[in-house]
């Protein structure tokens, strides 16, 4: 059990966390973030890659493993590609003072 200075600090935080607006956002956006097409399709590279390397060094193909990192890193790249923006930057992204 929390003492009372402990749950009165703890509801403080959580009233701080509340009113955080910026927090709050980014939680709800990481939360609404969910399983989306380019995912599956980057953990199925990643899963096709890792059988990939296992195969290669079980068959002591030097190429074949090579190919599957490869293919582990395009994994990568599918998952944390995002699209640029088409909008231009808000003006209060704009640093104008140099």
């Amino acid at each position: 059990m929390l003492s009372e200075s402990e749950q009165k600090r703890l509801a403080d935080i959580e009233a701080a966390l509340r009113s955080d607006t910026r927090f709050v956002n980014g939680f709800n956006r990481a939360m609404a973030r969910r399983i989306t097409p380019r995912r599956v399709t980057s953990v199925a590279i990643a899963i096709a890659s890792v059988v990939g390397v296992i195969v290669g060094l079980a068959a002591t193909s030097v190429p074949g493993t090579v190919l599957g990192i490869c293919a582990l890193g395009i994994a990568g790249g599918v998952w944390t590609y995002r699209p640029v923006r088409s909008e231009p930057p808000a003006l209060s992204d704009v640093d104008i003072t140099t």
